[in-house]
């Protein structure tokens, strides 16, 4: 009867350490991503708002989502907004951001200024 009694403790530890350790992994949006197209897209994008002094004040992760929020307050809202990157994080959601800050420039709303209707800097 006692190693019964060990054994159904020892099943019922098992479960609770089941239970408790189980985490739930961030679901975000996917983008396509092609990486000769769409890093060239990223870059030119990258590069005016990486020098923007309200960036510049930022360090770390901060200033990596004050530039990613500068290029595109619509992907970033997308796939940021409710789970901000954190120190030492291995940013798994830059695929997808690349991805939509391509659609969202072949959806341009004014070529000439490169402005989107939601006043963000777009890619040609």
């Amino acid at each position: 009867m006692d190693g019964k009694v060990k054994i159904l403790f020892f099943i019922i530890s098992l479960l609770l350490l089941e239970v408790f350790c189980q985490h739930t992994m961030y679901q975000f949006k996917r983008y396509t991503y092609k990486k000769k197209r769409d890093d060239k897209k990223y870059r030119s994008a990258k590069n005016p708002c990486e020098g923007r002094p309200d960036c510049l004040a930022h360090k770390g992760v901060d200033q990596l989502m004050c530039v990613r929020e500068c290029m595109s307050k619509f992907c970033f809202d997308e796939l940021y907004k409710n789970d901000l990157l954190e120190d030492g994080e291995i940013d798994i959601r830059l695929n997808s951001f690349k991805g939509c800050l391509s659609q969202q420039s072949n959806n341009m709303y004014s070529k000439t200024n490169n402005i989107d209707i939601n006043g963000n800097y777009v890619l040609n």
